[in-house]
């Protein structure tokens, strides 16, 4: 039987307080790897031991079997309660016992026809669903769904609490984003994603990796399975053993995939679209995103995946799509809601914080820091400085300080073969005005990112 945690227990009270209260509809919001099929075990527990019945639903057959084995490990009698997908519980509404309270995880997508006409069905039963993102990218709240939401602990509390793992944030951007084209379903095509990745060169996928997060397990996402083989076979042409699977791919093949993971045999598993809701998978410490998305849900899920606790683990995500300026960091807070969004009120793009790349470290960054925490590199200088400083001619190229005497400057004389390491080639770049990517390529030439 489990062993809540604190918060835990204090969600399962909070809810059910809400329903003795009269409130007919529940939402559970609570951050993705906080123990959520635990909550749900402990709730259909008291349930079922006051005579009751429940009826658990969920959108995907593979949360079927997790739920039963979490109801089983909690002392759940199953045979009070109902563990179906929508589909089949809509199919059969008929013929199943009426439950005393329905069960509904993953419910961010419950506003479906499918959840909507179960819930009128079973209008006088009341309910509680789950998620970690009570949001839609149309813009819809749950108010015709959910008369009261509890709020979950943030993903920083549960990190500052040793509920998850810290994480460090790299952003390389291999895509160009401006090619990007929403779809109506307002996440991305497939075409544009297609055209945004082009003609990416994996090697630099699989060398951010080496220098970032070498030999940790790591999960790639990506958005077609092509691109998804091909990462997989850059990163075993380079000799890191890595393997590739989607919905497609066998249930055998699948678990043995799986399996191999668990036991470190294959480092890097590529997928698309398959390692988010609905999979439990083995523990990783990495995840690289190479999947391009305009949906906060999916980020969450795909950039916390590597954020499960572990004593001194420290997650690395590495994200070559620029999703982060879209929605910011996975600590980053979030005014959820039950009410509609209002998509076209003015400010910042899309739901994220002020935030920017380091161009020398890559790590991501408060958009307030003039210096990179990490690393000391310098960002722009601002436009009151240049104005002091314009006896010493100093010139704004790209984010690094140029003065145009250079050839004065130690750095600016140095030749590129005499450069002894990265750190150098960062200063011969600044000091002759090029941007961070002069330093990057020829540090990369050179042999001096492995």
């Amino acid at each position: 039987m489990y062993q809540l945690h604190n918060y835990q227990k204090q969600l399962v009270q909070q809810a059910r307080s809400e329903l003795a209260h009269g409130k007919q509809s529940i939402l559970i919001q609570s951050p993705a790897g906080s123990g959520k099929s635990v909550i749900i075990a402990e709730i259909a527990r008291l349930t079922v031991s006051k005579g009751g019945y429940v009826l658990f639903m969920v959108h995907r057959k593979e949360l079927v079997e997790q739920i039963t084995d979490s109801f089983k490990e909690n002392n759940v009698d199953l045979s009070h309660c109902t563990i179906m997908t929508v589909g089949k519980i809509k199919n059969q509404l008929d013929k199943l016992p009426k439950p005393s309270l329905i069960i509904t995880d993953e419910t961010h997508h419950s506003l479906a026809k499918t959840y909507r006409d179960i819930y009128k069905h079973y209008s006088d039963v009341p309910r509680i669903g789950f998620t970690a993102t009570p949001w839609r990218m149309n813009g819809k709240g749950f108010r015709d769904v959910y008369d009261s939401m509890v709020m979950g602990p943030s993903v920083k509390w549960l990190i500052d609490h040793q509920y998850l793992a810290p994480f460090k944030y790299y952003s390389v951007k291999l895509v160009d984003v401006e090619k990007l084209k929403k779809s109506s379903t307002g996440d991305y095509t497939n075409k544009s994603m297609d055209d945004a990745i082009g003609k990416t060169i994996f090697g630099d996928v699989v060398n951010t990796y080496k220098t970032k997060a070498n030999g940790e397990q790591a999960i790639v996402y990506a958005h077609s399975v092509e691109y998804s083989k091909i990462t997989a076979n850059s990163f075993n042409e380079a000799g890191i053993k890595a393997a590739h699977a989607d919905a497609k791919t066998s249930p055998t093949q699948r678990k043995q995939i799986m399996r191999d993971f668990k036991t470190g045999k294959i480092k890097v598993l590529c997928n698309v679209d398959l390692i988010s809701e609905g999979f439990n998978v083995p523990d990783c410490s990495t995840v690289i995103l190479l999947r391009p998305t305009a949906s906060l849900v999916l980020f969450i899920q795909q950039s916390m995946r590597s954020m499960r606790y572990k004593t001194g683990k420290i997650a690395t995500i590495i994200d070559h799509v620029a999703n982060y300026t879209r929605f910011g960091l996975p600590d980053s807070p979030h005014d959820w809601t039950l009410d509609d969004r209002d998509k076209k009120k003015k400010g910042r793009k899309d739901d994220a914080p002020a935030i920017k790349t380091c161009e020398k470290c890559f790590r991501v960054v408060p958009g307030h820091c003039s210096i990179c925490p990490f690393c000391g590199f310098e960002f722009e200088v601002a436009q009151a400085e240049i104005q002091e400083n314009k006896k010493a001619k100093i010139e704004k190229i790209g984010e690094f300080r140029m003065t145009t005497d250079y050839k004065n400057n130690q750095y600016g004389k140095m030749k590129l073969d005499e450069a002894a390491s990265v750190e150098d080639l960062y200063k011969i770049a600044k000091a002759r005005g090029y941007k961070p990517g002069w330093a990057y390529m020829n540090a990369k030439r050179m042999g001096m990112l492995g």
